[in-house]
């Protein structure tokens, strides 16, 4: 067990080092994330320790201490649902109409089908590679396939805004990565129960129905338990006008929701005999879309508490790279070519779902020709998804592999992602030429 003290040094340092390598990034003109997950890189054991001399460093940050930090993660990650389902109000859905949303769902899920599909037709070399059987492999893949739905917004819109992009690919490319995390938290969802059925031993018929019905059980509880809290906090929060009783009102809310969803998937393990993973995250999303239609008082209560999470960011991108556990690979030809199909597997998959959906819906040949460039770019869902798919028993075996390729496949799309962006308004003649 690892002192309070430790921890909360451990928390200071990486506080520190986070800013550190923030401040270094923006004079390299490189994106925040990757400062932060170097900054974790060097603290943690994983990098250093596979030098001869150092192998038997435990880093700044141990792994002991990393597993009792992890509560920091899965906060931010119940923060980052929230966001996301704030930005689906009436008047925004509405406004951005059908065709975006429904592109955000063909290219997710194109790229669901794409990276799950390459690195199927690579099991004969990888299971070889990686020691595992077939059904353990398959889960892997369809875990990739999941996480590369995601896309991260921020650096994406942060060039839009540079470069004064104004048309119709700039309009739509921003409501796509808005709601792309939506879709990619849904397909991650659906992903985690089939994760679930493929390794899960049914013995008996009642037991395989259960596991069956068990994604819309999950799903079930978590717009039930999201929504409700949703709608309470929407209530209470009216009689309440102070500024900072506003932003301990959304944070109460999104830990309850955090907390009553652990103890439940606890509670309906034990009683049911089979993993129960009801969507903490999901269910973060749903309290955001309740709180945000229901509350007139969202857009301030939002607006603090973004005063409050940027502490939480920094903690959560370095405690992904300090949790990089690169000397427990087991082979780094395999970990070279699940990062190499990933990327390309996201890029052609996005490109495609973009594709067909913009030839489905009749959206203008340049949309369907240029928009997958802005949608590289990967993150905090990324890299927050592939922490939770690592802790299912299935895949503990290769939480490495995963975490590594992700990590390291969001160092290079967060590099290259913003470049072919600014391409692809330059091309669409969106940008503002003064800029160039």
């Amino acid at each position: 067990m690892i002192s309070a003290n430790y921890l909360i040094l451990a928390i200071a340092v990486m506080l520190l080092f986070g800013e550190l390598f923030h401040k270094i990034t923006k004079k390299l003109h490189i994106p925040d994330v990757t400062g932060y997950l170097f900054a974790g890189l060097l603290l943690g054991p994983g990098l250093i320790s596979l030098i001869p001399v150092f192998s038997g460093y435990k880093g700044v940050i141990s792994y002991e201490a990393i597993e009792d930090l992890k509560v920091l993660v899965q906060m931010e990650l119940g923060f980052i649902a929230f966001g996301v389902g704030c930005e689906f109000k009436k008047d925004y859905v509405k406004r951005v109409g059908k065709k975006s949303i429904l592109l955000a769902c063909f290219e997710s899920l194109f790229a669901v089908v794409v990276i799950t599909g390459l690195f199927m037709a690579l099991s004969p070399i990888m299971t070889k590679l990686l020691n595992v059987d077939y059904v353990t492999y398959f889960s892997f893949a369809i875990a990739f396939g999941a996480i590369g739905s995601a896309t991260a917004p921020a650096s994406t819109l942060l060039v839009l805004k540079q470069y004064r992009a104004k048309g119709i690919v700039s309009s739509t490319l921003t409501a796509v990565v808005a709601i792309d995390d939506a879709t990619a938290l849904i397909a991650f969802g659906l992903a985690i129960s089939a994760i679930e059925i493929i390794s899960g031993t049914a013995g008996s018929a009642g037991e395989l129905s259960l596991l069956i019905a068990m994604p819309f059980i999950e799903i079930l509880f978590a717009v039930v338990i999201g929504g409700v809290i949703g709608f309470l906090m929407a209530i209470v929060i009216r009689a309440f006008k102070g500024r900072s009783t506003r932003v301990v009102l959304v944070i109460a809310g999104v830990f309850l929701t955090l907390g009553l969803i652990d103890i439940l998937n606890d509670q309906l393990t034990a009683a049911w005999g089979q993993n129960v993973t009801i969507s903490e995250i999901f269910g973060c999303m749903i309290l955001g879309v309740l709180f945000t239609n229901l509350s007139p008082d969202e857009e301030k209560a939002t607006e603090l508490l973004e005063r409050f999470t940027p502490m939480l960011i920094v903690m959560f991108f370095v405690l992904s790279g300090a949790d990089l556990r690169l000397g427990q690979i087991g082979s780094f030809a395999a970990l070279a070519i699940c990062v190499v199909t990933y990327i390309l597997g996201m890029a052609s998959g996005k490109f495609l779902g973009v594709y067909a959906g913009g030839r489905a819906l009749k959206c203008p040949r340049k949309i369907t020709r240029l928009l997958p460039m802005g949608l590289l770019p990967q993150g905090g869902v990324a890299l927050g998804l592939v922490l939770i798919v690592s802790s299912i028993p299935s895949l503990v075996v290769l939480a490495p592999e995963l975490s590594a390729t992700v990590v390291i496949a969001c160092i290079i799309t967060e590099l290259i992602g913003p470049i072919f962006t600014k391409r692809m308004i330059y091309i669409a003649g969106e940008a503002d030429l003064t800029l160039r």
